[in-house]
């Protein structure tokens, strides 16, 4: 049995609102994903990117070394000795290790390589131009977005066109599209049942923003506009890196002296 609307209204205060609700959280998720992210990562690389890969080169090669190390003195405990044969394994048992890691180490480098292309992470956007997208975009998701329209047949031609425009923060575009599509597409009247299922996706996608909102990059904001930070973390990954060296050091030292030592053995 279907509640009445008047429970409903009494239920879901503003359930007239909930499209717009909802269109606005998309989109302030839409703007996170799609500028915020890449601008702030940009920043955080060009300040602090080549810190970061250094330091994860010297832990590949710690863990390479590492890997040797205990590699060898396991052979050496079951009373094998480090002959070429046994060298030329345990170079194939490290290579195979590292594989993940050095995936990582490549990505960081492709990460930084773009950041140095892009040294200001995106380029300057006119505020106007901006808030004239970004309202234009939340008007025409109303109408169009499937998470608030699931089966809207002009969304199939017009959808992709939209997110393209706000893509590329084209407002005359956007401005353009907004009249037909309000002309051809009504706006949307929420049914009870269509109530019910709006406040829940609204309720999933704005815990979905305050997660993303508490997470890196987006808590860097403030922080990449602070010298004093900048510095406080580049202190702190040189210290980083000083220590990582002397670990590697002694680790190259040592797996040296087991293969000199095996040498002379043999």
């Amino acid at each position: 049995m279907t509640d009445s609307p008047s429970l409903f209204r009494a239920d879901y205060p503003g359930h007239d609102t909930l499209p717009q609700q909802l269109a606005d959280a998309l989109e302030a998720l839409e703007w996170l994903e799609r500028f915020e992210r890449p601008y702030l990562l940009a920043r955080y690389q060009a300040s602090l990117g080549e810190l970061e890969v250094r330091l994860l080169g010297l832990k590949v090669e710690t863990r390479a070394y590492r890997c040797r190390v205990d590699l060898g003195q396991a052979r050496l405990r079951r009373g094998e000795a480090l002959s070429p044969v046994a060298l030329a394994a345990i170079e194939r048992a490290v290579a195979s290790e590292l594989l993940a890691w050095q995936s990582i180490e490549a990505d960081h480098n492709r990460v930084l390589a773009r950041s140095k292309r892009h040294p200001g992470g995106r380029p300057p956007l006119d505020p106007e131009r901006v808030s004239r997208c970004r309202a234009a975009w939340r008007r025409l998701a109303c109408r169009l977005h499937p998470e608030i329209r699931p089966g809207e047949a002009f969304a199939d031609r017009y959808w992709g066109k939209v997110q393209e425009a706000y893509r590329d923060m084209n407002a005359d575009l956007l401005d353009a599209l907004a009249p037909f599509i309000e002309r051809e597409v009504s706006a949307p009247t929420p049914t009870p049942e269509e109530t019910v299922r709006l406040a829940k996706l609204l309720e999933v996608r704005r815990k979905r923003l305050h997660s993303q909102e508490a997470q890196a990059p987006f808590t860097w904001a403030d922080h990449l506009e602070d010298p004093d930070w900048i510095a406080e973390k580049r202190a702190g990954l040189m210290s980083e890196i000083e220590a990582e060296s002397d670990t590697l050091a002694t680790l190259v030292l040592t797996f040296a002296g087991m293969s000199a030592g095996a040498s002379t053995a043999t």
